[in-house]
């Protein structure tokens, strides 16, 4: 049992990830099975990593990502077993070798016409001209939005990381970005709900299990979050300065350490829960966000984690 006043406190900054990511890990580790870092709890041991995996109904994904401001639960990483396995089995199809395949002449054509406006220019600003837009067009073009709206939505994604990067509580914040977005998908779902096309918001509102309005909203507002995230996505949150930290397994918000906390998108953790191989190169070390109610409870299973 692990007493949640003596966890150890520390801020990522101090670790040396930037400089050797194994003797940041080893730090972490050594400073004991939970630390309170940035705010979150982590687990930093295999065993215990592994049990808030496999046990949702303690270490819940509901309230994971409750600062970016969605009035309804992001799909699928909201949801926790068997919901979760529902939107994994729905989604999963539309990111097949196959299916992107067939859709590549178009973003081929999309390419050479951001290369066709550069080049009377003779330069260009790769990140800004290139990097930046591209991969978000290549987003809307699967998903199904129109792509005359991507600098609006671009505004809206920032506004909403920004907001949940501002603290671990919505309370005194403006909420307007996300509610602003919220009704833009909603007007998005209606229309392709009357007039579906091949997109992917089209396929998962009329397939063989389509989703309801709610559930296809929090999809949305995901995708956009995430499809749009000029810097990869990792928790929805924009770069900072130096490199993230790889994902222990976040227990618990500092702030309500005894409500049913928030995991972290639970096919990310199953994935690395199987196949990650930590920095050492030898022994297996699964990494990935959970949460739990208490973080007293995290330890207390009768058995002793190893390194």
């Amino acid at each position: 049992m692990i007493n949640i006043q003596s966890i150890p406190e520390v801020e990522y900054e101090s670790l040396p990830m930037a400089d050797n990511r194994k003797d940041g890990w080893d730090a972490l580790r050594e400073m004991g099975p939970v630390v309170l870092m940035n705010g979150w709890y982590y687990l930093t041991r295999r065993e215990d990593v592994l049990h808030a995996l496999r046990t949702p109904e303690v270490y819940s994904s509901k309230k994971a990502f409750d600062t970016l401001g969605s009035p309804l639960p992001l799909v699928p990483i909201s949801f926790d077993p068997p919901e979760h396995t529902r939107f994994r089995k729905i989604l999963q199809p539309f990111f097949s070798p196959h299916t992107l395949t067939a859709m590549l002449p178009a973003l081929q054509q999309q390419a050479v016409s951001m290369i066709d406006d550069i080049a009377p220019n003779g330069k260009c600003e790769i990140v800004a001209d290139v990097a930046i837009p591209y991969p978000s067009q290549v987003f809307l073009t699967l998903y199904g939005l129109p792509l005359a709206d991507r600098d609006q939505l671009v505004k809206w994604k920032d506004s909403v990381i920004a907001l949940a990067d501002s603290g671990t509580t919505l309370e005194g914040h403006d909420l307007t970005p996300a509610v602003e977005l919220f009704s833009y998908l909603t007007n998005v779902i209606n229309e392709r709900r009357a007039n579906p096309g091949s997109d992917i918001l089209s396929q998962v509102l009329t397939g063989e299990e389509p989703l309801d309005d709610a559930e296809a909203i929090g999809l949305s507002f995901l995708f956009v979050l995430a499809g749009l995230d000029r810097h990869g996505g990792n928790r929805f949150r924009a770069a900072r300065a130096g490199p993230q930290p790889r994902p222990a397994c976040t227990v618990a918000r500092r702030s309500r350490p005894a409500e049913g906390i928030c995991g972290r998108d639970r096919e990310a953790r199953a994935s690395c829960a199987d196949t990650a191989a930590d920095d050492h190169g030898g022994s297996h070390h699964r990494r990935h966000h959970a949460a739990g109610r208490d973080a007293r409870a995290v330890i207390d299973r009768g058995d002793q984690p190893r390194r």
